[in-house]
């Protein structure tokens, strides 16, 4: 028991606190956002709501392949002060122009794109309508993605806070002006929500700017950029890109649309956003952190603090638990879902694989953290080409006759088969570097 205690001593919290708000406000604004949508008289709302799934995860790819590789980037000029300006300010560039490309291949060929997932085909319209909203508010999203991910590096946890409050207040202030059904509305519907993403996701990216100058790091003083850093960052983001492209690709023909194909998008999206907004919130921040602590500390980041990242990890599983008694009455008090039992259902089906992904979680942000982007890739290609194929044969033949049921189950499974994999290449990573992390008190002394 000391052993754990002392293992927990080794965790960041104040800046583990600072990316759980960092998490825990798009949470709070996205609950608040399925509450105005239930209020809407319409009754297709959330089936429209949840096609941005599929949006999102081409977004995704890049985002994995570019954003999430600059942990380890950017930690490693952090004491440089003008090649951590010049790695800010070019990747900054690059994301602008490469997430502008995406966003209007996506805004042109979103039409084709809606019928090929299999969308209701008397919501189509609409569903295009608002994809294409959602396209420019993700060009700024990801902006500011990328700033965040900057500060979050250089432990500007005050500055963190400021962004993250100035965002929840402007996004709540301007859904009720846009989306909500008080007399105060415009009654943009479901449209209000991406118009209101372009506004917010615009202003917190001049303000991140701005906090970045206050910083000591004017990014814009100067608009020539050394790229050489690119050709590294390609070498481990194309792996990294790779990898997600695997797994969003699988996930979108084997999850998202088959819950389109038995009409259960709507419900399916609420689920996810239960699990993956409030149940795994902690687990994915703690996440980050891990990525910044083993992209500046390499090797010795993973022996001194992995003991302690997996007993947080069963700290939170814990609570699940604990809490699992106030799930349904949130579903049906505060969210006020017509059909939160469905929700519910699913959720219950589907939490007990998703503590072997709370675990894996940890593993997985580590390899990101040391830029082994390669056993990202190799875990994926297993998992995506021989679980989600062979599944895939048996939809095709007739065999697997999907229901939302069963396609949270496969999803379920899928992510565990993915865990137990990423577990053992862990393990072997461990062997090949000699390090035993319950020995973390070592690397400590």
């Amino acid at each position: 028991m000391k052993k754990i205690i002392n293992s927990l001593k080794t965790i960041n919290y104040k800046m583990f606190f600072a990316l759980f708000i960092f998490g825990l406000i798009p949470t709070l604004y996205t609950t608040f956002r399925i509450y105005l949508i239930g209020q809407l008289p319409n009754t297709y709302v959330f089936s429209i709501a949840g096609q941005l799934q599929w949006v999102s995860l081409l977004y995704e790819i890049l985002q994995e392949a570019l954003i999430l590789p600059l942990f380890y980037f950017i930690g490693a000029v952090i004491s440089e002060k003008e090649a951590l300006i010049n790695r800010i300010r070019s990747g900054l560039i690059f994301t602008f122009i490469v997430y502008t490309v995406l966003s209007t291949l996506i805004f042109i060929f979103t039409r084709p794109l809606v019928i090929f997932m299999a969308q209701d085909n008397s919501i189509i319209d609409e569903t295009v309508n608002y994809i294409r909203l959602e396209t420019i508010a993700m060009i700024f999203g990801t902006l500011m993605k990328y700033l965040m991910v900057v500060l979050v590096t250089i432990k500007k946890d005050k500055n963190i806070y400021i962004v993250l409050i100035a965002q929840l207040i402007l996004t709540i202030l301007l859904d009720t002006f846009f989306v909500s059904t008080l007399k105060v509305s415009l009654n943009l519907g479901i449209n209000g929500i991406p118009i209101t993403n372009i506004i917010v996701n615009f202003l917190m990216v001049i303000f991140l700017v701005i906090i970045l100058y206050k910083n000591e790091l004017p990014i814009f003083n100067s608009f020539k950029s050394d790229y050489s850093w690119f050709k590294d960052l390609f070498k481990k983001g194309g792996i990294s890109g790779l990898e997600s492209f695997v797994r969003n690709i699988a996930f979108m023909l084997m999850i998202v649309r088959m819950v389109n194909v038995v009409g259960e998008q709507g419900t399916f999206w609420v689920a996810n956003n239960f699990i993956w907004g409030w149940l795994l919130l902690p687990v994915l921040q703690l996440g980050e952190l891990i990525k910044s602590d083993c992209g500046e500390g390499g090797m010795k980041a993973v022996q001194k603090k992995s003991f302690g990242y997996f007993n947080l990890t069963i700290i939170f599983v814990f609570i699940w638990a604990i809490t699992l008694p106030l799930w349904k009455p949130f579903m049906q008090h505060v969210l006020q879902i017509p059909n939160y039992k469905d929700v519910h259902f699913i959720v219950l089906i589907s939490v007990g694989f998703y503590v072997l992904f709370a675990l894996n979680n940890v593993i997985d942000s580590i390899f990101y953290g040391l830029g082994k982007t390669n056993l990202m890739l190799f875990q994926s290609l297993v998992i995506n080409t021989i679980f989600y194929g062979l599944m895939f044969i048996l939809f095709q033949t007739g065999v697997f006759q999907p229901n939302l049921t069963l396609i949270a189950l496969m999803f379920a499974t899928g992510t565990a088969l993915d865990s137990i994999l990423t577990m053992i290449l862990y393990a072997i990573m461990l062997k090949r570097e000699r390090i035993n992390i319950l020995n973390f008190e070592e690397a400590i002394a």
